[in-house]
């Protein structure tokens, strides 16, 4: 056990503890704009209770570290409020080492050719599908739907099966690392990412850059073509990406996170989960997907009645309580009387989906 656990140290990179951090500057392209950005993060400035001229503002003075996004270019000052009214700020220069310059350089390249190569890998699940046939495919992804007009190869197919998941993801981290690769050079030196923050060690300095600037990090997208129903809009899956160290290939070792603004069968994921209330299923193509997801194991199912005697009460599945997996008994949709049904879905037991179904 103890050789295994060391040799998964070696893949997954722990950032420095003691670590120089800089902020990212979208444009600090000069001194001047470099200047006037550090000013801006000055602590703030607190006074006496005092008026007139007895008053006494002070602050503490704050090392401000910021590199420029577009040059790598990295700039240091010490912030501070003049002691006196009108208690300007000022910001003196401090000069940086050779090798944090260099270091901080390396590393803001690197967060521009990550957030290229995963936002320029996004695809559509077609194209993905010639990939994934080098990964280990599963039959469950593509079962062909009962109703032969509904498309094979949703959204929601996808995100129901966990086998399916993997695959994008293994096929994404592929297409990432390749388009990484083809960008950047110095990926020997295995640079990370961890939600806005990306981290080095080089000649032996730990350096982390942290953009507090942009609105969201780069995501990889897969676009899918149809839900089953005629729209112009495209289901999609958003995923962000962070970079937790790389393999013995100098692979980045991907971790993906699907976001809620993800476009499933025509709905977010956030409402899909219950955000708004239930999601009414209209659409006999989910339905489909839905019953087929439930009866090979891959969904179960919690029902209650809504305003009708339709319903099975409050177990899962359609029996009572069960584990609504292949073979147990479960089945969707679930029988009853007219009326309507709230049917929540659970994977691994965590619930994902509420829909509500009328007679």
């Amino acid at each position: 056990m103890k050789k295994v656990l060391a040799f998964l140290s070696t893949l997954i990179a722990t950032p420095p503890v003691f670590a120089d951090s800089a902020l990212l500057c979208i444009d600090c392209s000069g001194p001047n704009k470099a200047r006037a950005f550090a000013t801006s993060k000055a602590n703030r400035l607190i006074c006496d209770q005092d008026f007139g001229p007895q008053k006494t503002c002070s602050s503490r003075n704050k090392i401000v570290t910021l590199v420029d996004r577009d040059s790598g270019k990295a700039y240091r000052y010490n912030v501070y409020h003049e002691p006196d009214a009108p208690w300007n700020v000022h910001a003196d220069r401090i000069a940086l080492n050779d090798n944090m310059e260099e270091g901080f350089a390396v590393l803001t390249k690197f967060y521009r050719d990550l957030g290229s190569a995963i936002t320029s890998s996004s695809s559509n699940i077609s194209h993905l599908n010639g990939s994934i046939n080098n990964v280990n495919n599963t039959s469950s992804t593509y079962v062909q739907a009962k109703t032969t007009n509904c498309p094979t190869q949703t959204a929601l197919s996808t995100i129901t099966d966990a086998s399916a998941m993997q695959n994008v993801e293994d096929v994404a981290r592929l297409e990432i690392a390749a388009n990484l690769s083809s960008k950047n050079n110095d990926t020997n030196l295995h640079p990370l990412k961890k939600n806005n923050t990306y981290s080095l060690n080089f000649m032996g300095i730990g350096l982390s850059i942290i953009d507090k600037a942009s609105s969201r990090n780069p995501s990889f997208v897969v676009t899918f073509d149809g839900f089953g129903a005629a729209t112009s809009l495209q289901d999609y899956l958003l995923f962000t990406v962070d970079v937790l160290g790389y393999d013995a290939n100098n692979i980045p070792i991907t971790d993906f996170n699907l976001s809620d603004s993800s476009r499933v069968a025509g709905f977010t994921l956030s409402r899909l989960r219950g955000e708004n209330g239930p999601v009414p299923i209209d659409n006999e193509c989910v339905e489909t997907k839905l019953e087929e997801a439930v009866n090979m194991g891959l969904l179960t199912v919690k029902t209650s009645s809504v305003g009708g005697s339709g319903g099975a009460g409050g177990g899962e599945g359609s029996g009572g309580k069960g584990s609504g997996g292949k073979g147990s008994g479960a089945s969707f949709p679930v029988s009853g009387g007219m009326g309507c049904q709230i049917v929540d879905f659970f994977q691994s037991g965590v619930h994902i989906y509420t829909f509500k179904i009328c007679s």
